[in-house]
């Protein structure tokens, strides 16, 4: 080292120093980019697109010959949507499992999830939430959902979930009636989306005592929609 002088060493020293970050750099950047590309968020692939890796179908990324034969557990789609439909422009959790930890990738036909009708999970999971919002909605109005869950590496796994298809809810109309002819009350019409609830005014006519006049003793009001009474007043 003497023989060297001081700058020599310093440079030796300096070119050691970079050769071992480098060993032990390059290694790890390889690693992380090895499992990125062991996830579904390596591929590129909308809602249409998805529709090509049904159960047992070829796919060939990842290192991944097939996707798996059968849907179910091994990857599912849950929403927290109503059984009567959506409501255009409201938010909603989708929920995708699977029964291992693996990363996901999750469509929508319609509507956007965070700003994009394609999102991944960038690790392994066995349960993720997403907030989806719904599109416009009119009698015409649906939305449905895909996913992927799986991992290459030495999980080397793809599973497809079942597609999960919504509806806009319906719009109805309904009118209350009375039961019987109370004289001086009018038909209320109203608007009724989804589940709503309607709030209805009835005004009585009173003799002369002050005393409420029902005409031949009627004291129910029914809201009637589509020719059936769904709803009961008494007063």
């Amino acid at each position: 080292w003497l023989k060297l002088g001081n700058g020599a060493t310093w440079r030796i020293l300096l070119l050691l120093t970079v050769g071992v970050m480098a060993m032990l750099v390059f290694p790890c950047m390889s690693l992380l980019l090895s499992l990125a590309a062991s996830y579904p968020s390596s591929m590129s692939c909308d809602f249409a697109c998805m529709a090509n890796y049904g159960p047992g179908a070829s796919f060939g990324y990842m290192g991944i010959a097939n996707v798996g034969a059968s849907s179910g557990a091994t990857c599912a789609i849950a929403t927290d949507v109503p059984t009567e439909g959506f409501t255009g422009g409201s938010s909603y959790t989708i929920t995708v499992t699977s029964t291992t930890a693996l990363a996901q990738k999750l469509t929508c036909s319609s509507g956007d999830i965070g700003g994009s009708t394609e999102v991944n999970t960038g690790s392994k999971v066995t349960s993720q939430t997403y907030t989806w919002t719904a599109p416009s909605c009119d009698s015409s109005s649906s939305a449905s959902f895909r996913a992927l869950c799986g991992a290459g590496g030495s999980i080397d796994e793809m599973w497809y979930a079942e597609e999960v298809s919504l509806s806009c809810a319906a719009t109805t109309t309904s009118t209350s009636t009375s039961s019987d002819t109370i004289p001086g009350t009018s038909t209320v019409t109203g608007t009724i989306t989804g589940t709503s609830t309607v709030t209805a005014t009835i005004t009585v006519p009173e003799n002369a005592a002050g005393i409420a006049v029902y005409a031949k003793g009627a004291k129910t009001l029914f809201l009637y929609s589509l020719g059936m009474a769904i709803y009961s007043w008494l007063f």
